[in-house]
């Protein structure tokens, strides 16, 4: 909190500039210090609207709160796995900033670090890396552009009993030990608080809707992905149903989708509730929908189709994205906002590459 303050008012991080940032802040009561998606870009947002969309705006901890939560939680490391690739470059991100960034954090020292110093760490959180030998951890973390790789390696060679050893290292900003931990844990609880926020809008009275889309082409898993996909909207946002769309394009109408027999498909698929057809139709009988996709190109890229989706069925209401797999994070849009705030629609026309939905 104290290092975003000073970020805000444009002050170097200092505790003398960020105990006077505070007081400025106390004297307007009305406001909190907050962030949507970047900590390193911080905002000043009425706290009503703070405390009504607990699931947009996220809250900054003290470095107080921070070394009280070090010190009253003995975190128990067999708990807390890193399960995916977008949860470790997350947390390979956090520890590890590029020398560039000039950090003035004092949680952070300015080191020389090797990769195997990286991978030792990754070791206690993971079991991703337990048969992956240093280069091929350094591999991978070029292959994942982490933020550290901005960083130029320094090479030298060393000699061990009369044999050449060539080593890597950068100089980087590096999280103080005392502080992984509880990185980890705001890491791995992203799921959690997301299942948390579905559980809310359905006690509002929404209707959480899942819908997948497989584009068309010769793809002999075409099922078994689907199936997969449906299976992870029912696990991961808890969905109260989902539809399907087998054979479709990220920027084809959606009133088009599907207008030929797509049963045969649809048929081999278990907790679906149909077609793009029955989605639609599903639309004009039921008020408060949610809709939940996974990633943008699940549900359209079609930026004017969408608002013409929005507008057409005022009950949708909400439209969640979700991002677990590619960047540990879910997306949360009011339609209101999607239909006003031509930045956040274009979030949606997005596809470069061909993505795995099914994970």
């Amino acid at each position: 909190k104290e290092e975003a303050i000073c970020i805000f008012y444009c002050k170097e991080y200092t505790e003398d500039n960020a105990k006077v940032c505070l007081l400025n802040l106390e004297k307007s009561p009305d406001v909190i210090l907050c962030y949507i998606h970047n900590p390193y870009d911080p905002l000043l947002i009425c706290s009503r609207r703070v405390f009504g969309s607990p699931h947009l705006y996220k809250l900054y901890k003290s470095k107080k709160e921070i070394a009280k939560t070090i010190t009253s939680n003995n975190i128990n490391k067999s708990s807390i796995v890193l399960e995916n690739e977008s949860q470790l470059v997350d947390f390979i991100n956090y520890l590890f900033r590029p020398k560039e960034e000039y950090i003035s954090d004092p949680c952070y020292r300015l080191i020389s670090v090797y990769d195997k110093d990286i991978l030792s760490i990754v070791w206690k959180y993971s079991h991703k890396f337990d048969q992956k030998t240093p280069l091929g951890f350094s591999k991978w973390l070029n292959s994942q552009k982490v933020d550290l790789t901005l960083t130029e390696p320094e090479r030298k060679s060393i000699k061990i009993k009369e044999k050449e050893i060539k080593l890597r290292s950068r100089q980087l900003y590096a999280l103080e030990d005392e502080y992984h931990d509880s990185v980890v844990k705001d890491i791995v609880e992203v799921l959690p608080k997301h299942q948390q926020v579905i559980k809310e809008i359905k006690k509002e009275g929404y209707l959480v809707i899942g819908y997948c889309r497989k584009s068309a082409g010769d793809t002999k898993n075409r099922v078994s992905c689907l199936q997969r996909m449906v299976d992870i909207m029912y696990k991961r946002s808890l969905v109260d149903k989902v539809f399907v769309s087998p054979l479709s394009s990220a920027k084809q109408r959606f009133s088009k989708r599907d207008l030929k027999d797509v049963n045969q498909i649809l048929s081999q698929l278990n907790n679906i509730h149909g077609s793009t057809v029955d989605f639609l139709e599903f639309l004009k009988n039921n008020p408060r929908i949610c809709i939940i996709s996974i990633d943008y190109a699940g549900f359209t890229t079609d930026c004017t189709e969408l608002k013409q989706l929005l507008r057409d069925n005022s009950n949708i209401q909400k439209v969640f994205i979700d991002h677990f797999f590619y960047e540990n994070d879910f997306k949360y849009f009011y339609s209101v906002q999607l239909l006003n705030n031509p930045e956040d629609l274009k979030l949606f026309d997005c596809r470069t590459a061909l993505r795995q939905r099914g994970k």
